[in-house]
């Protein structure tokens, strides 16, 4: 499986299935028990996110955000790139990285050929558009699918609850540090210059649409009930209430009420074309854990970390988030993250470490990828456009590569402690 994710020999979601049809005749484990990984929470939670971010879309929501926060911008070039990375960042709290890109990347290339005397400005909106799609993911557990597995795998595997708002505490901080970073990196490499723009970009004027507002507060409402979960919990422990329960009622809820225009928020037309092989690669993700656990070959690979005891903790996870990280330049993501998470785990309760502590890293690395246009369907977007070059990403991504790697587990170390001790 690992081979064919890596090679693509077939599609990802094709491989991902191999569990159900393999496991059970080599007599690694029954088939009900290979085919719960499919239907795992954290799999119905990130079916509940991309029906929600798909009525998001499908309202014109999007839009107006980013119009808003383009509207503080002013005329300051600096500024500008600040509020389209911004802007792209927080759509990539909500929905999928390639959807905000997709939002963005007209937006952004509108601004920059405005400016044609300004092409290293071009060349940063550009790359700031998908830079930030994917440090956006990062600090959401709905954001990208490596979140999503190390969540399912750290509670199917050592039974630590990963929910919205625990991931949020550490998530956050290290995708808005990285994203401070990135604009650094691109505000200065190549520059963009000082001078002010010829025009500046207002606000969207229109009035909110019936459907905008309704989406809007479903949607507030839903984050609202996943970051306060763990309060609720504590406040009304028989309630059971659960991330992927919460994702699923807001789903329903889409589904049920109108759009003040004869229709609903949501439809099953609409609702069709989410990622539904994304749903299948985690199923299949979580299976393969599963099966490394059970079988012992994961704790036989970690094993063998044993002459890796000399190096520093630090020193010995970003080795490890350099390799998950450089591999996915040419990978996926997702499958990355499903190969290594249960891998790590087992290296780290070989070294007598907290397996939590080490898997958070790299499922954060995994995310991490900005040198290539193959690297991140956000990459692949906006280097259709021709301010963007494998040059320029290679030699603004390159050094942001590095950097995130630090802060992903420097910033990752520091804090797992403090909210998942």
């Amino acid at each position: 499986m690992a081979t064919w994710w890596l090679f693509e020999a077939l599609p990802l979601a094709a491989t991902a299935l191999l569990p159900i049809a393999i496991a059970p005749l080599l007599g690694i484990s029954d088939l009900n028990d290979v085919a719960k990984s499919y239907s795992h929470p954290v799999v119905l939670l990130f079916m509940g996110g991309f029906l929600l971010a798909k009525a998001i879309e499908r309202s014109g929501l999007h839009y107006r955000l980013a119009h808003a926060l383009l509207g503080f911008a002013g005329k300051n070039p600096r500024h500008v790139l600040a509020a389209i990375m911004l802007s792209t960042a927080f759509l990539s709290l909500w929905i999928s990285n390639t959807s905000s890109a997709m939002v963005m990347a007209p937006i952004a290339a509108a601004i920059a050929g405005s400016q044609s005397n300004r092409p290293h400005f071009a060349s940063a909106l550009m790359l700031g558009v998908a830079f930030a799609a994917t440090i956006g993911g990062m600090g959401s557990l709905i954001g990208t699918p490596p979140n999503a597995i190390f969540a399912a795998h750290a509670s199917e595997t050592y039974g630590v609850a990963i929910g919205f708002a625990e991931w949020a505490a550490i998530g956050l901080p290290v995708a808005t540090i990285l994203l401070v970073a990135a604009w650094l990196v691109l505000a200065s490499f190549p520059p963009v210059g000082r001078a002010d723009l010829a025009t500046g970009f207002g606000t969207c004027n229109s009035a909110m649409s019936a459907a905008e507002k309704r989406v809007a507060a479903i949607a507030g409402l839903t984050a609202l009930a996943w970051i306060c979960r763990p309060l609720m919990d504590a406040a009304l422990p028989g309630l059971m209430l659960t991330d992927a329960g919460i994702a699923i009622l807001a789903a329903v809820l889409l589904f049920s009420a109108p759009d003040g225009q004869g229709g609903r928020l949501l439809d099953w037309e609409g609702a069709q074309s989410i990622r539904w092989d994304v749903l299948i690669l985690f199923g299949g993700g979580l299976a393969l854990a599963a099966l490394l656990d059970q079988s012992g070959l994961a704790a036989w690979i970690g094993g063998l970390t044993g002459t890796l005891q000399f190096l520093p903790t630090f020193a010995l996870l970003l080795v490890i988030a350099a390799i998950v990280a450089y591999v996915g330049e040419l990978a996926s993501n997702t499958a990355m993250a499903a190969i290594f998470l249960p891998i790590v785990g087992a290296m780290a309760t070989s070294l007598q470490m907290d397996p939590i502590a080490f898997m958070l890293p790299v499922a954060l690395s995994a995310s991490i990828g900005f040198m290539l246009p193959v690297a991140t369907p956000p990459n692949a977007i906006v280097f259709a456009n021709p301010a963007v070059t494998r040059s320029r990403m290679l030699r603004a991504g390159a050094p942001l590569d590095l950097i995130g790697l630090i802060i992903a587990v420097g910033i990752s170390m520091l804090l797992t402690p403090i909210f998942l001790g």
